[in-house]
């Protein structure tokens, strides 16, 4: 037995099973995501990076004029799509994301987001990227106020969600 002051519960988007109950009324939903995982890029990535369609996601920025950006793809518009960029310990790039937020998901993966955030990422670089080594969906669970709450995978409980590799900080 042990004493806390506060638990914290890190259930990923699997809000079934056990924890059912006691999720019922908590306000979160589950938004599938994609993403991918290329081979060895050469240089070295000294910060993460992203486009400015990752502003259009997040209430802090709606003040910041969003306007300005211009138009999204239609593609980027249709998947929610931003481009995040982090460069793994062993040089891959981990390239993502999309959002999709009407259940159920779909079983497959959709080669537009990829196709397009490949373009964006290699445009930013201002170089081609190296192949693709994985990539899939996943789940996050957020709340309303699009704040990340877990990670995990909606198919599947936890223990084995799918992950294109380790954290860029580890």
């Amino acid at each position: 037995m042990h004493g806390a002051d506060r638990v914290v519960l890190c259930c990923g988007a699997w809000h079934s099973g056990v924890l059912g109950e006691i999720l019922a009324d908590a306000p979160l939903r589950r938004v599938r995501l994609q993403m991918l995982e290329t081979e060895r890029y050469a240089p070295e990535l000294t910060t993460s990076l992203a486009d400015g369609d990752s502003l259009r996601y997040y209430p802090a920025y709606r003040e910041l004029g969003l306007g300005r950006l211009g138009a999204q793809t239609e593609v980027a518009t249709h998947w929610a799509a931003q481009l995040l960029l982090v460069q793994r310990r062993h040089g891959g790039l981990t390239i993502g994301d999309t959002h999709a937020r009407t259940e159920p998901f779909p079983f497959d993966t959709d080669e537009a987001p990829y196709a397009h955030l490949l373009a964006a990422a290699s445009a930013l670089l201002e170089a081609p990227l190296p192949p693709s080594s994985a990539d899939g969906p996943g789940s996050t669970a957020r709340s309303p106020r699009m704040r990340p709450i877990s990670t995990g995978d909606s198919s599947c409980p936890p223990a084995s969600s799918w992950s294109p590799g380790p954290a860029a900080g580890e």
